[in-house]
């Protein structure tokens, strides 16, 4: 059974009216692949209608600044997706006359851009006849090819792939990708899957095999390490004091000053560790008082912050790497959801 006049059927049906499926164009499609990695549709929405408000073509992207771009990234996750972004942008208006480049391997020669961003690209944007495989494309051709080995493993993902490229159609390559990835986010779900109104279930082995319950299979994950961090909210009554991270876990972001402590150390380490970074950003400490502690998960940790408030006898100066910043004027910084979480709570009144 072809499954491209189906998928397409049912896609022109019920496809979900999406910001970046009006006026489609490249621009639009490299920037809503790129958010919505990892993210869900709901909460790529306004974000990416901001975006494209403020930055309206490549041009626009390659000449802001890295601190533009990510404020407006601001709480939407893995910042290096708004680094890269920008970089791709650069590299298109450098090298290639402000446009995208339109074959797949001259995309994913672009910085930042992985393969199947630039899958996703040349076939929606640019009608090349390849295949995309995200998350929820992988579990759907996972569940029609009866594939029970884990899809976390790079080998069935080539397997995967290969099987959705052999059905892309000659004529709409890239509704064909959407409609495999709007399959797998509406109806072919993780948990619950609504079988019985999929387009394609006559072909679905894992349904025939009664095992949609098992399949895909996903590699078991390593628990997240436990984190303990000592946060560092410098404030001298108006203002707080935030310090740009260079490197590692939201690099490019602005965040209070921390230390990592040690998760089981002494009750008094954190309020030491809290007291000698607000000393190293050149402050003179008046008073430490705990306020509380925030938990956050990340994809790879899962910290705690133990939230110091610490006035000051005298503020230091701003400069690059740090800034004295009212809490309202921090939407025009690249401000994550955890730092906004340890600034509240640093903040709050008594």
């Amino acid at each position: 059974m072809r499954l491209a006049p189906l998928l397409l059927r049912w896609y022109d049906r019920t496809k979900r009216d999406l910001p970046w499926r009006r006026a489609p164009s490249p621009y639009k499609t490299l920037v809503s692949e790129l958010m919505l990695q990892q993210t869900t549709v709901a909460a790529v929405v306004p974000y990416f209608e901001r975006f494209v408000a403020r930055f309206p073509s490549l041009a626009s992207l390659a000449a802001a600044s890295e601190e533009e771009v990510t404020a407006l990234w601001s709480g939407l996750g893995y910042y290096a997706r708004a680094r890269n972004l920008r970089r791709a942008a650069q590299a298109a208006v450098g090298a290639h006359g402000g446009e995208l480049p339109r074959s797949e391997a001259a995309l994913g020669e672009l910085p930042g851009l992985g393969p199947y961003t630039a899958a996703a690209v040349a076939a929606i944007a640019f009608g090349a006849r390849t295949f995309a495989l995200d998350g929820n494309g992988a579990r759907v051709m996972a569940r029609l090819g009866g594939v029970s080995d884990s899809i976390d493993d790079p080998a069935t993902r080539l397997r995967l792939r290969a099987a959705g490229t052999r059905e892309v159609p000659r004529g709409r390559p890239g509704d064909f990708t959407q409609a495999v990835m709007e399959l797998g986010a509406t109806l072919c779900t993780p948990r619950n899957p609504r079988c019985e109104a999929c387009p394609v279930r006559a072909a679905c082995a894992a349904r025939a095999a009664g095992a949609v319950g098992e399949i895909p299979r996903r590699t078991k994950r390593v628990a997240r390490p436990l984190v303990r961090v000592a946060c560092a909210c410098v404030t001298d009554g108006a203002r707080v004091l935030l310090v740009k991270r260079g490197r590692g876990l939201l690099a490019g972001t602005w965040s209070l000053p921390e230390e990592v402590v040690v998760p089981s150390g002494a009750s008094g380490a954190a309020r030491e560790a809290a007291r000698r970074v607000a000393a190293a950003a050149g402050v003179e400490v008046a008073m430490v008082e705990r306020r509380g502690a925030v938990r956050h998960v990340f994809t790879h940790r899962d910290v705690t912050a133990e939230v110091f408030r610490i006035e000051v006898a005298r503020a230091g100066r701003s400069r690059a790497d740090r800034r004295w910043v009212a809490p309202q004027g921090m939407a025009e910084l690249g401000v994550s959801s955890f730092t906004r979480k340890t600034v509240a709570v640093g903040l709050a009144a008594k």
